[in-house]
């Protein structure tokens, strides 16, 4: 449904037409109102002068308060239907020539005040309002079209001579466009909360047109959940190296780009643990992670970007890492979205490969306290203790 471009332009052309009504029924009713006084005080026993006076702010009051009402009757809406999503993003969502674009955006500017006032508070995020009965997770509406058209590009068994076919590996991106052709090689140079999200849809989007596996450092392997996956045909290579006297797994590194285009360890290496999301996505924003910001404990604290580990322990400190230790081991999430009533958790474990969705809802408790914040914790994802890592501070909007 938000999709329909009659459906938006109806929704864009009525957004306009509430927003004017709020500031031209003030202007109107300051003429009339003046017209009806100037004619009392030259007559003050004009019959029913005051009367009149106050029916027009009455008039006025009610024309003034209907976008209120109407926004208020979206946000009903939006608690079973797609229709206030649709109503909040309808004016970017239509597509619209280049030369009208900018003509309407000259008219707005000139003739409507800035409304930006209005969304303080409001998260912003990318537009998350398309979906997709092929990709169950839940990227972009750009992103999500281009990885639903390339999930069979290649595998591990053909991989070297497609990427050939297409000239190398830069080529192949480019051809994907959106911010696969855009990023490939380059850092996000953007400090925005959005500027996050795409860095993360980049790693997880080309996660999942391989069919990314999933292998830590102990050697747990979980197998992409479809016939789509990477190692489907070939058999999981192996994304880890044994080191034959401390016998534990060297990684995969931090520069994602050389993983995924062959160059850090050829195709056995299409495969991460939890811990490799945070370290791909700040790396792809050239952002470094030596030094924390203070730490948040609290789930209405959290912010695009912030690191989250779980574990379990009697002594766990949400502020003292030297507490964060656990038996069964811990699991490592970015914060991807914060919404006004949620956190969306955005999970590079093997959760992603199991269900091919990465993102997981925690919403907050009726209950504003620490206690309820944990509980809503351990229902999602069954850890009793978590801490925040917080490495940068990222703009809205």
């Amino acid at each position: 449904m938000c999709n329909d471009s009659t459906l938006l332009g109806i929704l864009s052309v009525l957004k306009m037409f509430l927003i004017l009504i709020q500031f031209i029924v003030p202007i109107l009713l300051i003429v009339f109102a003046s017209l009806s006084f100037i004619k009392l005080v030259k007559d003050p026993e004009e019959k029913n002068g005051i009367k009149k006076i106050i029916n027009q702010f009455l008039a006025a009051a009610i024309i003034f308060f209907i976008p209120v009402i109407v926004n208020i009757l979206m946000s009903i809406l939006g608690e079973t239907t797609k229709l206030s999503s649709c109503w909040n993003n309808a004016s970017s969502k239509i597509e619209l020539s280049s030369t009208y674009k900018d003509t309407i955006g000259e008219l707005r500017k000139k003739f409507l005040p800035d409304t930006s006032k209005y969304d303080k508070g409001v998260p912003k995020n990318l537009d998350f309002t398309c979906t997709s009965s092929i990709v169950k997770s839940q990227f972009s509406c750009e992103t999500l079209k281009i990885v639903e058209k390339h999930l069979y590009d290649f595998d591990a068994t053909n991989f070297n001579s497609v990427i050939s076919s297409y000239g190398g590996f830069d080529a192949y991106a480019k051809s994907l466009g959106g911010i696969f052709g855009e990023y490939y090689g380059k850092k996000i140079e953007g400090r925005t909360e959005e500027d996050f999200q795409k860095a993360a849809e980049y790693v997880l989007g080309w996660m999942y047109m391989y069919g990314w596996d999933y292998m830590n450092g102990g050697g747990r392997h979980v197998k992409w959940n479809g016939q789509d996956g990477f190692y489907y045909n070939g058999g999981f290579v192996g994304k880890f190296i044994l080191d034959s006297k401390t016998k534990q797994y060297s990684g995969i590194g931090t520069d994602f780009d050389h993983i995924i285009s062959g160059k850090n360890g050829g195709v056995g290496r299409m495969a991460s643990e939890c811990g490799d999301l945070e370290m791909f996505v700040y790396n792809k924003l050239g952002i470094s992670r030596d030094k924390q910001l203070p730490k948040v404990t609290r789930l209405r604290d959290l912010k695009v970007g912030d690191c989250v580990f779980f574990g379990s322990g009697a002594k766990w400190n949400k502020f003292d890492e030297g507490t964060w230790k656990t038996p069964s081991g811990g699991h490592n999430i970015i914060v991807g979205e914060v919404h006004d009533n949620k956190v969306v958790f955005y999970d590079g474990g093997s959760y992603f490969q199991s269900n091919r969705n990465y993102k997981r809802e925690v919403y907050f408790p009726k209950e504003d306290s620490e206690a309820a914040d944990d509980r809503a914790i351990l229902n999602e994802f069954k850890y009793d203790s978590w801490g925040v890592r917080r490495w940068y501070n990222f703009e809205e909007g």
